[in-house]
């Protein structure tokens, strides 16, 4: 009786309402314009307090950012004056800007000279030196020179170091268009990439994404809905209880100062399905109602008729929205944040589509009480169901339980591994990045910091020979490229010097202490105390789990080279943090599922309100996951940043054809009607309602598919295929097992 007054309530001061949800869509689509920003930076990912995300930060402040901008420029001369004009030009203009650190290129490059007892720094390039001598310089710093122009001296590099991630904070689109239109202006052809244009493209993709979900989803709910309304009167109620929620939701997100990335991209389209889905049982509840009861009057027809499906709904999506919560569990800042607002969408989509649907059908023209779409007679197709249920439940069951035997196999054989170039959907920034990464070795910069525990001098003869031998180890692994560090200024200077080798007096530390420190810190070998030794290397995009191993790999050679325990190696740089997002999706799998599936039992038992019951009726609902497992073995798919979430979220959703079913099944086992009688019963009623939420949800997540990039697509394939399976599982496998179980 609560529920019949609220909704008469509602009715009673529809005008009111109707004026308050204009002013909350109204606000929220305001809010969203205003203050949508896209953001797929690091921040996403790690929360504040993770140390390995503050030592990152703090390397940055200190050391030098590794946001580097490659730009690669076809070239016929190197050394040609042409060309270093050009590069000059290129410095003019960058080296000024407030959000550039350092600049570097064939026009700036330096090598050292050693005179009165000092270290000086002079630029290779020269306008009155000849060609011939440059080209030497260049070739007795061939790890520097490896930089500057490829082997086959067919392009030149130019790199620009930007301030800390942190510090461009939302300016990063302004400041890659910035430099995309000077090097426009100046260079005839360049390939631009790095990691800041690598995170605008991301942040571009996310964009370009959202808005083609947005179209996508409305269009084919649009047609579903034509399809599994009873009528097109009910349209047009459809489609203001998805803008709604969508609109609020996400006006509250952005007022939050919370943006879009490529999980929360998902929201809307999230919303709109589940939104669609409640409405369709709603609707044909209603319209069922009605045409059954014409005599009563509106009010009574919509209070009598969402109390009918008010039982089913809830719990429906209690356990949908159990699963986006379970998310918060998520050591992933973004994951967090998907859980929370997909939660508050949900809820205020549950509530907003009875709201809606009240007012709405309060002003629904008499007349329209017949069905305009020829609906699918699915009786026929029940009565099979129930037959197979009866009489091969057991090979049924089998069958279900070969699939949890596989899945179990398969669960423990996917591999772990986010592919960042997975993110990113084609185009020239992808296309780019690949040409650089073939002709310079790598687009990533790391940082190896050597430092000693017990305050004694590093930059000793015995300590150089070691750092030269690790150097020496990093070459030869195919997987780095161009390591640098003081010891190759060294090389030069005792080819040239002979016998004087600075690098071999015990006093090497306060000559470098005296010398001229380099006008550009684009390289950054040690610091001002003296306190660490640096070798920078460059590395390719790789996915986790190569990446991983490249980094045990390096901790390895630096512990066979300084065996000395008194020595300590620290990998400084994005890819070291990002190396840990294995760890997070994991944890992110394990608490969120573990979370999801101890709830939705105890809602279950709670429901049905018998042990045995609803053990059954669970175990079916883990049918569909492991089915997932096994497309993901078979296909090579592994587990992602973009299908961590998979787990959790669709245990909540398998969880609602069963809460539909299992309503009917106990109305009828209330009525003395023996078990096999009532699931057969059941699934004839709900028949028609499971294969309609089934078919919209599909859909839906289909659209997610349609994406351009890679891990979207697979995350929304996973999904529109165990949702599927979820169906599957519900009317044949839980049936079965009941039926199994009838004494």
């Amino acid at each position: 009786m609560n529920f019949k007054r609220i909704i008469q309530f509602v009715l009673d001061h529809k005008i009111v309402f109707i004026f308050l949800l204009a002013i909350a869509m109204l606000a929220g689509i305001g809010q969203t314009a205003r203050h949508l920003r896209v953001d797929n930076s690091l921040s996403i990912w790690f929360l504040e307090d993770n140390s390995g995300y503050q030592e990152y930060l703090q390397f940055q402040k200190e050391q030098g950012s590794d946001e580097v901008v490659i730009v690669m420029i076809p070239v016929t001369e190197e050394l040609s004056e042409n060309h270093i004009s050009k590069l000059k030009e290129l410095h003019q203009k960058t080296d000024s800007l407030p959000y550039v650190k350092a600049t570097f290129s064939l026009a700036n490059a330096k090598y050292p000279i050693y005179s009165n007892k000092k270290i000086y720094y002079r630029n290779i390039y020269q306008a009155g030196r000849s060609i011939k001598s440059m080209e030497k310089l260049l070739s007795e710093l061939p790890s520097i020179s490896n930089q500057l122009v490829t082997e086959d001296r067919s392009y030149s590099f130019f790199y620009l170091q930007l301030v800390p991630a942190n510090l461009l904070k939302h300016k990063r689109s302004q400041i890659i268009e910035e430099l995309r239109i000077i090097m426009e202006s100046t260079l005839q052809q360049s390939h631009i990439s790095g990691a800041p244009v690598l995170g605008e493209a991301f942040n571009e993709t996310i964009y370009n994404e959202s808005n083609f979900f947005a179209v996508a989803s409305v269009t084919i709910i649009l047609v579903l809905l034509l399809f599994l309304l009873p009528h097109w009167h009910y349209v047009p109620i459809a489609l203001l209880s998805i803008v709604l929620p969508i609109s609020i939701t996400f006006g509250l997100m952005t007022t939050m100062g919370y943006s879009l990335n490529l999980i929360s991209m998902l929201i809307p389209t999230i919303l709109m399905i589940y939104s669609v889905s409640d409405l369709i049982h709603i609707t044909n509840i209603f319209h069922n109602y009605r045409k059954a009861n014409p005599q009563m009057s509106r009010s009574v027809q919509i209070k009598n008729a969402f109390q009918e499906s008010l039982r089913p709904c809830f719990y429906t999506t209690l356990t949908t929205i159990i699963g986006y919560l379970a998310l918060v569990l998520s050591p992933l800042p973004a994951f967090k944040a998907m859980g929370l607002f997909t939660f508050v969408g949900l809820v205020m989509a549950f509530c907003l589509v009875y709201v809606i649907a009240a007012i709405c059908f309060s002003y629904l023209s008499k007349t329209s009480l017949q069905s305009d779409v020829k609906k699918i007679n699915i009786s026929a197709l029940t009565q099979k169901i129930n037959h197979w249920t009866t009489h091969y439940k057991k090979p049924i069951i089998g069958l279900s339980l070969l699939v949890f035997v596989l899945g179990t196999i398969c669960l423990f054989k996917i591999e772990v591994s986010t592919n960042s170039l997975d993110l990113l959907g084609p185009g020239k920034v992808k296309s780019d990045l690949e040409l650089i990464e073939d002709k310079l070795g790598g687009s990533i910069r790391l940082q190896l910091n050597i430092t000693s525990s017990n305050s004694e001098a590093l930059f000793t003869k015995s300590n150089l020979k070691k750092l030269r031998k690790y150097q020496e180890k990093l070459d030869s692994n195919k997987l780095i490229s161009h390591p640098v560090s003081i010891v190759d200024f060294q090389s030069l200077l005792e080819r040239r010097m002979s016998s004087m080798s600075v690098f071999g007096k015990p006093n090497l530390e306060k000559i470098m202490r005296n010398s001229q420190k380099s006008e550009n810190d684009f390289f950054s070998f040690y610091d001002d105390d003296f306190s660490f030794m640096a070798i920078n290397i460059n590395i390719k995009e790789l996915p986790t789990k190569e990446l991983r191993p490249l980094l045990n790999t390096i901790k390895e050679d630096f512990k066979s080279v300084f065996s000395d325990e008194s020595y300590e190696l620290k990998i400084q740089g994005f890819s070291e943090i990002f190396a840990q997002l294995n760890t997070f999706i994991l944890q992110t799998q394990f608490r969120s599922f573990g979370a999801a599936f101890l709830i939705s039992f105890c809602i279950l038992f709670y429901f049905i309100g018998q042990l045995k019951i609803s053990t059954l009726a669970l175990i079916p609902n883990l049918v569909p996951l492991f089915m997932a497992f096994i497309i993901m073995f078979f296909f090579d798919i592994h587990l992602e940043a973009a299908n961590a979430m998979l787990a959790p979220i669709m245990l909540g959703v398998a969880m609602d054809d069963t809460i539909h079913l299992m309503n009917k099944f106990k109305l009828y086992r209330s009525a003395n009607l023996s078990i096999t009688e009532s699931i057969d019963k059941a699934v004839s009623y709900t028949g028609g309602a499971l294969f309609s939420t089934t078919i919209s949800l599909v859909c839906g997540f289909l659209i997610v598919g349609l994406s351009d990039v890679s891990s979207v697509s697979t995350f929304g394939l996973l999904c529109a295929f165990t949702i599927l399976m979820a169906l599957v599982a519900d009317i044949f496998f839980l049936p079965a097992l009941i039926k199994l179980s009838d004494k």
